[in-house]
């Protein structure tokens, strides 16, 4: 299944259990008086943070959640069991929206974010005898839980996004600096989701680094681009194909343009001219590299390390 960074899922908590209309009738005590139970709480809705789900993909298709109802009352002043929480395990780094307002976000392995109350529990007829009511037959229903539709958005800890046209060597320069074994073909759109990596440092702190083949030709955004993945970024590197005639500046705009909405502006924005084994490298660009012959590798990896450490 392919990745998937939003999903949108509606979640309804658990209603209330009703309060007990009941009255003790024994042999010895024909009169026993009231004695219903209340009813349980309905179960809460919340979203947990789990480090082995890697991404919202399971959320296509499972969109309705529902918790568990609380327990009705009984008759022997029986109270109804409180419904059980339903849990919604997510990835660490994502955050739920309502109605297009972040509520919340449970960004390490553990974290707990309540998105929806369970019902109140209903009140039976036992609550309501006193010394000049001596038989009500008053209850109190149960109250429905809360029910909304919400948006989960996962942003991964990404240090270092790499952007470009396609066929720009964006996955070729990941494999090279990171060691990952993402695939890589001479044409167009071989990338269809995010690929990743690891970017070790001296003291073997892994930093992740991101392909993001989010951009069409005319630099607009692809479906399912995930291109929400730059917002955490600390450095941007714009892959240019040396090979590729058209002016560096042109296409430059273009996915500037294309990523406007979701680089941060802190993030620094480098230009790596890519396959240059091919041809001389453009002007304009910060480092000059090649995937295949290893040149200037080292060196783009020495400056990340300085500038995310």
């Amino acid at each position: 299944m392919s990745f998937t960074d939003r999903a949108q899922i509606h979640v309804q908590a658990g209603r209330g259990g009703h309060g007990c209309l009941s009255f003790r009738r024994e042999a010895h005590s024909p009169k026993g008086g009231p004695d219903g139970g209340n009813g349980g709480r309905g179960g809460d809705v919340v979203v947990v943070a789990d480090d082995q789900i890697v991404d919202l993909s399971w959320f296509r298709h499972a969109v309705h959640h529902k918790a568990r109802p609380g327990g009705e009352g009984e008759g022997r002043n029986r109270h109804g069991k409180n419904g059980d929480a339903l849990e919604i395990h997510v990835p660490p780094g994502t955050r739920v929206l309502r109605d297009d307002e972040v509520i919340g976000e449970v960004a390490e392995p553990g974290d707990r974010l309540q998105v929806a109350r369970g019902g109140g529990g209903g009140v039976g007829n036992r609550a309501f005898r006193s010394s000049t009511h001596r038989a009500p037959r008053v209850t109190v229903p149960g109250e429905d839980g809360e029910g909304a539709w919400l948006v989960l958005e996962m942003r991964l800890p990404v240090d270092v996004a790499i952007v470009g046209l396609p066929n720009s060597g964006k996955t070729a320069l990941l494999n090279a600096l990171t060691g990952a074994s993402a695939t890589v073909a001479p044409y167009p759109f071989t990338t269809k989701e995010p690929a990743f990596g690891p970017l070790d440092d001296e003291f073997g702190e892994p930093h992740l680094v991101a392909d993001l083949p989010g951009l069409a030709a005319d630099g607009t955004e692809r479906r399912g681009a995930a291109l929400g993945q730059l917002e955490r970024a600390k450095v941007i590197l714009h892959c240019l194909d040396a090979s590729d005639p058209t002016p560096v500046a042109e296409r430059l705009a273009l996915v500037r343009a294309g990523i406007e909405e979701y680089a941060p502006e802190s993030a620094r924005q480098v230009v790596v001219a890519t396959k240059c084994d091919l041809d001389e490298a453009p002007e304009g660009a910060e480092f000059a590299t090649s995937a295949e012959t290893g040149e200037g590798i080292e060196a783009l990896r020495d400056a990340l390390m300085g500038w995310i450490a």
